[in-house]
């Protein structure tokens, strides 16, 4: 990973479902992607390469909870592309499933090697969930 997707911006969702990718997330991501439930509470957009680099990974576990990980990626996954405008239709479907439904904004948040697209109050309580104590512990169990 290079430098990958980083940083969250909170975008309206218009009328029709769709939302505005940031600009400096759109070259990385693609002319197509998938787009998919993500980890949390949330929709995962990831570009080719990296849908099938997580695709090949899920492949390496054991059947039964092989099955499980594809009945949740892939039953909710699509190829999707951004319009001429830089916007990405949610469909209905994705939109309940990730709590956006009715909702007239969402926060796109750049995690690395994807970008995720959040219910509001709920990216909100996800990054004040985790203290500076916290972060500070993880990083020294890992030493890094």
């Amino acid at each position: 990973m290079e430098h990958g997707f980083m940083g969250n911006r909170t975008n309206k969702i218009d009328a029709k479902g769709r939302i505005s990718i940031p600009a400096n997330m759109r070259g990385e991501l693609g002319t197509e992607f998938v787009a998919s439930r993500g980890f949390g509470k949330c929709l995962a957009l990831y570009p080719l390469d990296e849908w099938d680099e997580f695709m090949n990974s899920i492949h390496k576990v054991t059947h039964k909870k092989r099955k499980q990980l594809e009945f949740f990626y892939l039953a909710n996954a699509e190829k999707m592309s951004l319009d001429g405008q830089g916007r990405l239709l949610l469909n209905e479907e994705l939109r309940k499933a990730v709590d956006l439904d009715g909702q007239d904004a969402a926060v796109v948040f750049g995690n690395g090697k994807h970008i995720e697209i959040w219910n509001c109050e709920q990216f909100a309580a996800e990054l004040n969930q985790i203290t500076v104590d916290e972060v500070e512990d993880i990083l020294d169990e890992f030493d890094i």
